[in-house]
């Protein structure tokens, strides 16, 4: 559903086919589609394609998951490649691999984010799009945790949101957008309370 704000006009929990590339089996499990804007609003050398907030919940506790690990997917943090304004995760699913214990936690944010998407769809939710934050710089709830790009440089700042307006997480949980137009990369963190 798309809305505009001041500045941006946002597709609010876009459908996961419009945010992934096609051969994207088993990433509707993983990933929630927060929302989308055109990169153009941002910066507008860069041409109409879209990136994308995304919610999703890894298990911190499976250490197994570290084999799947690269330079921009690991710990609370997460990375796509931007192919035609569609993502392609950087890593393999199995990152997400989840244990007994943490398979209730997994389940709560699908939940909740399906039931927050409803909601919205029909009008009923009390998420107001103005509160998005775009551009600027971030604000950490922890130590600055911004990316660097392939050539060492500061990747930049997106957008920030809190996922507990959409989502129980089961804490408090800020995820930071970051782009490299020359790489085609997206990266996304996350903080915690």
């Amino acid at each position: 559903m798309k809305v505009h704000s001041e500045d941006f006009e946002i597709d609010l929990f876009p459908e996961i086919e419009d945010v992934f590339v096609p051969e994207n089996k088993g990433y509707e499990d993983v990933f929630f589609p927060i929302y989308s804007v055109k990169l153009s609003d941002i910066d507008e050398r860069w041409g109409d394609e879209t990136i994308h907030m995304i919610q999703f919940n890894e298990d911190p506790y499976n250490t197994e998951t570290v084999k799947y690990y690269k330079d921009y997917c690991k710990d609370c943090m997460i990375a796509f490649e931007l192919v035609d304004g569609k993502y392609k995760f950087k890593t393999d699913l199995g990152f997400f691999n989840l244990t007994d214990d943490w398979k209730d936690y997994h389940k709560q944010t699908k939940e909740s984010y399906f039931k927050s998407k409803e909601s919205f769809i029909k009008g009923e939710s009390d998420f107001d799009p103005e509160d998005l934050i775009f551009g600027g710089e971030p604000h950490w709830w922890q130590s600055d945790e911004t990316p660097l790009d392939p050539d060492g440089f500061p990747m930049l700042f997106v957008s920030e949101f809190e996922t507990d307006r959409i989502c129980n997480d089961s804490c408090d949980k800020k995820m930071y957008l970051f782009y490299s137009h020359k790489h085609k990369l997206v990266v996304q963190i996350y903080q915690i309370t």
